[in-house]
């Protein structure tokens, strides 16, 4: 079976049982703030690497990620990164979180 886009089965796997690009970035999201409040800085760091590859390509490219560097000046570099990701997945992406759209078409 051929698992394109316009498949039925593409869309009813997608759609009805939420395998979504968003749901894969939430649960990311999610795990990378768990890794920095329990100061797990290395983990921390790598989920940003990682979570970098999933974003839409108009925002990854735009990211700069600094060198690895679980020092306080270095976790604050990857803090303000993960910020700077989350609002440009705010304000840069029509995706849809939780069914609802972020920014609408005008």
């Amino acid at each position: 079976m051929v698992d394109d886009e316009s498949s039925p089965y593409y869309m009813e796997e997608t759609w009805s049982k939420g395998l979504t690009r968003e749901n894969t970035l939430e649960k990311m999201i999610g795990k990378i703030a768990v890794h920095y409040s329990e100061g797990e800085w290395d983990e921390f760091e790598w989920g940003i690497k990682s979570l970098v590859t999933l974003l839409p390509k108009s925002i990854r490219d735009n990211i700069e990620l600094p060198p690895h560097d679980i020092h306080p000046s270095g976790r604050e570099e990857y803090y303000k990164c993960f910020v700077s990701i989350q609002e440009k997945l705010e304000s840069d992406t029509n995706m849809i979180w939780k069914k609802k759209f972020i920014k609408t078409y005008e």
